[in-house]
């Protein structure tokens, strides 16, 4: 699989993001991207926390 050319506008947005969540805890940004997942895409999203102190942010679906 090849890598495309990098798209400068999702470049730019995940570099805004980044400073936005610079001085967040790993929970704090993850309830910031999920929020922002719920104004663009809709629906309910899960955050997964794992030992590692990371967390997932993931879709919910109704057969969970």
């Amino acid at each position: 699989m090849t890598r495309g050319r990098p798209d400068p506008e999702l470049e730019a947005m995940f570099a805004e993001l980044a400073e936005i969540c610079k001085d967040l805890t790993p929970l704090e940004s993850a309830l910031l991207v999920a929020d922002g997942f719920r104004d663009v895409y809709g629906g309910e999203w899960r955050i997964e926390a794992h030992v590692d102190g990371s967390f997932w942010i993931v879709k919910h679906s109704d057969q969970d």
